[in-house]
């Protein structure tokens, strides 16, 4: 066996050319391939970008009721909106639930040196992404004041800006402590740049995003102009000018509810129906808000609509085990409902999640088959990994040839390859919710990074590409209809993928060990071994691994670990050992709430040293992600530095014990 696993080591890029794919029968994927429409996705996208989807809004109860519409014409059945109070008084697990925000009406104009209102520079109407989220109303005239970033001292230095409105490049929530809570300032004006590409800063008319903090007891207003606009009047103050605005905003806060538009395809198989894949996204965000995440929401209701048509026509099978589709707000609408529906998510097997998933070659997006946290192996990515392998290789073929199987095309859309990338995972949206620890669901996040437009006013339907939503509805779909029918009598081909990937997997290892000093070397191998071993093990999540594939399965891993060299093993010092606190779900950082600085402090979170630590592979936020997520009543802190540095990279034991102790405090962990 060590020679054929040398061997496997020496080639570890996956490529796919068969005309099937493992698992799912060439009738089930032609069907699937056929039905899905990218077209029908965009269409969707056009219709959900007409309305400005804050969360606990008239925008978003809008794109909700559309999305139950079309859920109710394709006939699935338990169709409803799931209303959960949002009042900002509501907690769910560790948020607090942010109320309902709506805009009846926003303009910022310049005055005239007559009095009058002369030139339009924002108009919520026109644009609403132009006013700040959880802006105050306001109606007032105010002097433009240049204050740089905004978010320094020096920033106001020899500059009176109280009773005015100071033009910054941050965004407005950073900047109130200062601007309007200390020096007096009556609003803001923020021409905050988008978030950093290789593209940043190259359109100088996008506009921006903007939010201010829902919590925040000074109440203000923001607008978000372009840079170009920014340039200009910062030319116009520096030659003495003195330019007047006129903001006008009339907007209210007040107690709403979350809205979650749910319906579900019903398991046929007694033995498995209670038990459920959930498909999930994303329905907040800006107008237009087009790749970001109408994408995602459209192309789980092509999911939806693709697997009722095709059961409903006989072309397949009712699945074995019920599938869920939901469209909550991100983050905060996921774990609200988590957190609420107990009884729904102790049936959850596994979850799909889908955030930005259209995106053409305008917006430079790269479409990532992303996994869950390593923290929580699961082979749901490995059967991820393999559809998207499939689907790179027929459309590779397609777009060199002309010529494949399964091109995956819409006439109106792209032909060239999907080149899909396969990573570790990383943070941004509700995936990391269904995977945090207290929930602890397995779950496969499909994403487009980079997006030149993501969270700007240029982010809109023409910017789509319909074979790119196609194709990563496919992907999705096929995972997702996988896992919904995957029993006992598939467990040797399950092995055989998750095998191949657990290769490729050391290969991956042992490159990026080089270098570490000895005892960090063996810290990435011990945790690597660990890795593999409970990957194999979530097998039995779904079915019991009959005896004739699981007697194969531990002498691989004992090969693997004699090939690998991780035999060693670490002495393992008294220390502090933590466990959840089960009443508390949820990670610290959640959306527009930070639980651990509410309850610990701003100032004793700002010196936590792992929140700012830099490792190899990530960075402090998810250093701090996957600490809780490590802490399960065995582990030390020691085991949990170890772990930490072989998912990101060496960090000490003295930053990993400091962030513990301080989640110890506010009685997150025991």
């Amino acid at each position: 066996m060590r020679q054929i696993i040398a061997s496997v080591l020496a080639f570890t890029a996956f490529t796919v050319t068969a005309g099937e794919i493992p698992l799912l029968q060439s009738d089930g994927l032609a069907a699937i391939a056929n039905e899905i429409s990218g077209s029908n996705a965009k269409k969707t996208v056009a219709e959900l970008s007409k309305h400005h989807r804050m969360r606990v809004s008239e925008g978003f109860s809008a794109a909700t009721a559309h999305i139950i519409s079309e859920l109710t014409r394709a006939g699935l059945s338990d169709v409803r909106i799931e209303r959960l109070p949002a009042d900002g008084k509501t907690f769910y697990g560790t948020q607090r639930s942010r109320p309902a925000w709506n805009v009846r009406f926003a303009e910022l104009w310049e005055v005239g040196t007559d009095g009058v209102n002369n030139a339009q520079i924002a108009s919520y109407a026109d644009a609403p992404i132009t006013l700040a989220q959880d802006s105050a109303s306001a109606d007032l005239r105010a002097e433009l004041v240049d204050a740089g970033s905004g978010t320094a001292a020096s920033d106001y230095e020899g500059k009176d800006v109280r009773g005015k409105i100071v033009l910054v490049s941050s965004q407005p929530e950073a900047v109130v402590p200062l601007a309007v809570e200390r020096f007096g300032a009556v609003g803001i004006v923020s021409y905050a740049p988008n978030q950093r590409t290789a593209w940043w800063q190259e359109n100088r008319d996008l506009i921006r995003w903007g939010h201010l903090d829902t919590f925040s007891p000074v109440r203000t207003f923001g607008f978000m102009v372009s840079l170009n606009q920014a340039r200009a009047f910062q030319e116009r103050l520096m030659t003495g000018e003195s330019i007047l605005l006129h903001a006008r905003v009339d907007s209210s806060t007040s107690a709403g509810a979350y809205e979650i538009a749910t319906g579900t395809i019903r398991g046929a198989d007694p033995a498995l129906r209670q038990q459920e894949i959930v498909f999930s996204c994303h329905l907040d965000h800006p107008n237009p808000g087009a790749n970001d995440n109408a994408s995602g929401c459209a192309a789980i209701l092509e999911i939806a609509r693709t697997y009722s048509a095709l059961i409903s026509n006989g072309k397949l099978k009712p699945p074995s085990r019920t599938i869920r589709f939901v469209w909550p707000a991100e983050i905060e609408g996921t774990l609200a409902f988590l957190v609420a529906r107990p009884e729904i998510v102790k049936n959850i097997k596994a979850a799909i999640h889908l955030d930005m998933v259209g995106g053409g070659p305008e917006t430079k997006a790269i479409f990532h088959v992303t996994r869950g946290p390593a923290s929580q192996p699961s082979f749901i990515n490995d059967v991820a990994e393999e559809i998207g392998a499939f689907v790179n290789a027929q459309t590779e073929r397609f777009a060199m040839t002309g010529s494949a199987d399964w091109p995956l095309i819409e006439k109106a859309g792209g032909k060239e390859q999907l080149g899909a990338r396969f990573v570790p995972m990383t943070l941004g949206s509700d995936h990391q919710i269904f995977a945090e620890s207290s929930f602890g669901i397995p779950v496969i996040y499909l994403n487009d990074w980079p997006d030149r437009y993501i969270h700007t006013s240029h982010d809109v339907v023409a910017n789509l590409d319909s074979t790119k939503l196609k194709r990563s509805a496919f992907v999705a779909a096929a995972s997702g209809w996988i896992l919904a029918n995957i029993t006992a009598t598939d467990a040797r081909q399950l092995w055989e993928t998750v095998k191949s990937r657990s290769l490729a997997r050391t290969a991956t290892m042992l490159r990026e060990r080089r270098g570490l000093i000895p005892q960090e070397a063996a810290t990435r191998t011990r945790f690597h071994l660990w890795h593999e071993r409970t990957l194999a093990e979530s097998l039995s999540r779904f079915f019991t691994v009959p005896q004739d594939v699981s007697v194969e399965i531990w002498p691989f891993y004992d090969e693997l670990a004699n090939l690998a060299g991780g035999r060693s093993t670490r002495a393992v010092p008294p220390d502090r050992v933590y466990r959840r606190n089960p009443a508390l779900k949820g990670p610290m950082s959640v959306f527009g709430y930070d639980y651990l600085v509410a309850n610990f402090g701003k100032e004793k979170t700002a010196a936590l040293r792992l929140l700012k630590h830099q490792g190899a592979r990530g960075s402090g936020p998810e250093y701090a992600y996957e600490a809780l997520n490590l802490v399960n009543g065995r582990r030390t802190t020691g085991e949990i530095r170890d772990a930490l540095a072989a998912i990101y990279g060496p960090v000490t034991a003295a930053d990993v014990a400091q962030y513990l102790e301080a989640l110890a405090a506010i009685k997150v962990i025991q």
